[in-house]
């Protein structure tokens, strides 16, 4: 698949959370050639500490190519990030200890998705 900046995609999004997109806001190439698409997430959900869901704007996002591929359904039109977008490239861009870069799914949790980075990295399933 072609990915590029302003793409607009679906994914498979939580129950009633179907309106969320993925929008792409850049694609960065490694020195060895590997692409990362670095993306926000609009409407998507997140759990308070009560336990209530609300609706938020995820920003910044880093993934491989090969995650991303595993994550979108189908592009639904184009759009813009949000502002919030370009400073978070930015100090993504220039974090010393070095990119950090998701290789798993997300699947409309973000604190589900930091779940399955750390348990892909030792080597065990998330629960």
């Amino acid at each position: 698949m072609e990915f590029a900046a302003g793409q607009q995609w679906t994914y498979n999004a939580p129950t009633g959370h179907e309106a969320s997109r993925i929008v792409i806001g850049a694609v960065a190439t490694c020195a060895d050639g590997r692409h990362i698409i670095c993306f926000s997430v609009t409407n998507a959900p997140r759990v308070g500490p009560s336990g209530d869901v609300e609706v938020v704007t995820i920003p910044f996002v880093p993934m491989t190519q090969e995650a991303f591929e595993k994550t979108v359904i189908e592009q639904a039109g184009e759009a813009d990030p949000p502002n919030e977008f370009s400073d978070a490239l930015q100090g993504w861009s220039a974090d010393e200890r070095g990119l950090s870069i998701f290789t798993v799914p997300f699947e409309g949790y973000l604190d589900r998705m930091i779940a399955l980075q750390m348990a892909a990295i030792v080597g065990k399933p998330a629960a």
